[in-house]
């Protein structure tokens, strides 16, 4: 018996030509799996996420950003006593896996003070997006002749240097620093609503306002209206008429940005990524890549956008010098930092940032008061010695000192007797050579000084 079959099967054995196009399948199937994963390779090689190595390193030349530390628990052994002992060691927070946290910076029309300063952060995770606004006049710490965080920026030569004293103030106000920046020109701001139609908004109110000197022109009604890329502009960067002004647009700030996310996300599609990439290439400053911003842009589309939490940081209108300012609260800025935007493994405590607190300013600017009370009284005190001294040496009187003078000694009698004053009631003749005062019956009698 064959095992292995007979010589009709062994027929079946002779290999057998492919057809034109058997043989073009296949290879149409392997071109298709090499492009398939030339495709996989070049998108994982393209999109990545942010590197973050930088952490701790953020200073300048007389100031620098030092992020919270750990305190762990170890055992290791003596040297000398070959015993294992318990130590204490320190070592800086490590930062958490998939949590990112980007600045978000816009400028006033001569690119100078950042009028709008806000941080996103997401969780890739929990896929969570938050956002925080930090008002233009928050108050900092700093030798700064207006101390404003919106000053930062222009102050340190606006640019790369701009950045990364607003990057090393920021970390040191919050206590984290950032993974990376986007410096966004408003014609950015105008061209990405344009791209996408449109948005549907509330207005919250009526705003009108002309600037000439900015070429600023807000005409807008409340209620839902569809605004394009020019009203939505107006829309934010309205804010006279508001009872808070800066703290009322940073909130209609937000809402805008919110719905303009979600238009994006239902609107951009493969045929607008060009012109998005030119729009960013022209008006959007950054150091994160186009793989970055494409990663993070895949990882916002897994998060639920309407449940976004938005944040402006909470605080009081102080005064500060000559500067209308705010103060931001400490407890409630580490309460919010830590739930929503803490990168690290351990908390941020108050060790970690630096905050000008309200009562901190208020008993600041009261000193700042009573030194400008004091330096007034003095520069009043000498001026009136310099007035007696000019008097003493006989120099001429001002004119109408003289007038004053002149008539005191008119008034008054021989060896100062008891003379009457003239009032608005006495009428003065004045036809004779001896004027003589013609007193009504309420004449009131005084003593002339030094009687």
């Amino acid at each position: 018996m064959k095992l292995f079959g007979n010589s009709r099967r062994s027929s079946y054995q002779r290999k057998r030509r492919l057809t034109g196009m058997q043989r073009g399948l296949i290879l149409l199937g392997v071109s298709l799996l090499l492009l398939g994963g030339s495709v996989a390779a070049l998108y994982h090689s393209f999109v990545k996420p942010l590197q973050i190595g930088t952490h701790g390193q953020l200073s300048s030349e007389t100031e620098v950003f030092t992020p919270p530390s750990v305190v762990e628990t170890q055992e290791k052994v003596d040297e000398q006593t070959g015993e294992v002992v318990t130590v204490q060691v320190e070592r800086p927070a490590a930062h958490k896996e998939g949590h990112y946290n980007i600045l978000v910076v816009g400028t006033d029309d001569d690119g100078t003070r950042t009028d709008t300063i806000m941080i996103a952060h997401l969780d890739t995770n929990a896929h969570t997006v938050a956002l925080m606004s930090i008002p233009r006049d928050t108050v900092i710490t700093g030798n700064y002749t207006v101390p404003k965080i919106n000053g930062v920026y222009g102050g340190a030569g606006k640019g790369e240097k701009g950045i990364q004293a607003l990057k090393l103030k920021l970390a040191q106000l919050l206590g984290f620093e950032v993974d990376g920046y986007a410096l966004v020109d408003l014609e950015a701001f105008i061209q990405l609503v344009d791209l996408v139609g449109g948005v549907e908004f509330e207005v919250p109110m009526a705003m009108h306002y002309d600037d000439p000197t900015q070429d600023l022109y807000i005409h807008l009604e409340a209620g839902m209206q569809h605004l394009d890329g020019q009203k939505a502009m107006q829309l934010v960067r309205f804010r006279k008429g508001y009872a808070t002004q800066d703290l009322q647009r940073t909130k209609t700030q937000q809402m805008f940005l919110q719905a303009l996310a979600e238009k994006c996300v239902q609107e951009i599609g493969l045929a607008e990524i060009g012109e998005l990439a030119t729009i960013f290439k022209e008006n959007v400053t950054t150091d994160m890549t186009l793989g970055n911003i494409a990663y993070l842009g895949q990882e916002v589309l897994k998060c639920d956008l309407e449940d976004m939490f938005s944040y402006t940081l909470e605080g009081e209108a102080v005064m500060l010098r000559d500067a209308s300012c705010y103060a931001i609260y400490v407890n409630k800025t580490l309460d919010v930092v830590n739930q929503y935007f803490n990168p690290y493994d351990t908390a941020i405590t108050a060790a970690n940032v630096q905050i000008r607190t309200p009562e901190e300013i208020r008993a600041e600017q009261a000193a700042y008061l009573a030194q400008v009370a004091e330096q007034e009284a003095l520069e009043a005190e000498e001026e009136d010695l310099e007035a007696d001294e000019e008097v003493e040496a006989g120099e001429e009187l001002p004119e109408d000192e003289q007038t004053e003078a002149e008539g005191a000694e008119d008034l008054t009698g021989e060896d100062g007797e008891i003379v009457l004053l003239p009032t608005d009631d006495w009428v003065v003749d004045e036809s004779e050579e001896d004027m003589e005062i013609y007193e009504p019956e309420d004449t009131e009698e005084v003593f002339w000084p030094g009687r």
